[in-house]
């Protein structure tokens, strides 16, 4: 038998947050994969502005963030649907590993949103860069290859990434709430408590003074003895 879903975890705050990172990280993918590859080679080559930054670089290790921490934010939102919150005295620890999780990949984006707002920086204050029309909307020829330069990309990118950091944060606070009244989810019929109702084919004894018969009740002498 299929064991029930809690659907009742989408609707704390621990659930909700993983489904505002699942979106917020699927949107700092989409930015990043915007952003000009050739116009970070470019910057990197032209080292007017923050010439230990490669763009490039940045621009691969935020996709594979972004990547890694969607997965595991997936995998921590799929393992509460099927019931982990039920799962008895383990999931306290269980718990606890998503908490290091959290603050793990809330460190991985804030640092990388970071840079990513550098990279941006470098693209905007790099005369080079300006010369070549970096805010103008139309394609371009670099390295003798096509491309857009996609003004504000990697800002966008940088932004999402940062915001992702600090839900990271949250839903680390948020975790120890999931620690009170976790018992194990009922999955079967046979899991749940059976009720039983008690029947007594005795009639009861009518003792409404209003039915009609009359009560005469009973009343006890004592004889006292005479001297």
């Amino acid at each position: 038998m299929v064991a029930s879903l809690d659907y009742g975890y989408c609707s704390t705050p621990t659930g909700l947050l993983n489904i505002a990172e699942i979106v917020i990280l699927i949107g700092a993918l989409i930015s990043v994969a915007f952003t000009s590859p050739l116009y970070c080679e470019l910057a990197d080559n032209l080292k007017w502005i923050y010439p230990d930054l490669n763009t490039l670089a940045v621009r691969h290790v935020f996709q594979v963030f972004a990547i890694l921490c969607l997965t595991v934010t997936i995998i921590i939102l799929l393992a509460h649907l099927y019931g982990i919150r039920y799962s008895g005295k383990t999931f306290a620890y269980l718990n606890q590993t998503c908490l290091i999780a959290n603050v793990i990949m809330a460190l991985m984006m804030l640092s990388i949103g970071i840079c990513a707002a550098l990279w941006e920086d470098k693209l905007r204050r790099t005369p080079g860069i300006i010369r070549r029309g970096y805010f103008s909307n139309r394609y371009q020829i670099v390295f003798n290859e096509e491309t857009h330069p996609r003004p504000g990309a990697a800002a966008a990118a940088a932004a999402f990434a940062l915001l992702a950091g600090i839900l990271f944060i949250i839903e680390a606070c948020t975790r120890p709430m999931l620690n009170t009244g976790a018992t194990r989810l009922p999955t079967h019929s046979s899991d749940r408590p059976t009720y039983t109702v008690s029947t007594s084919t005795q009639r009861p004894s009518n003792n409404n003074p209003t039915s009609g018969d009359r009560i005469i009740p009973i009343e006890t002498t004592t004889s006292q003895n005479r001297v």
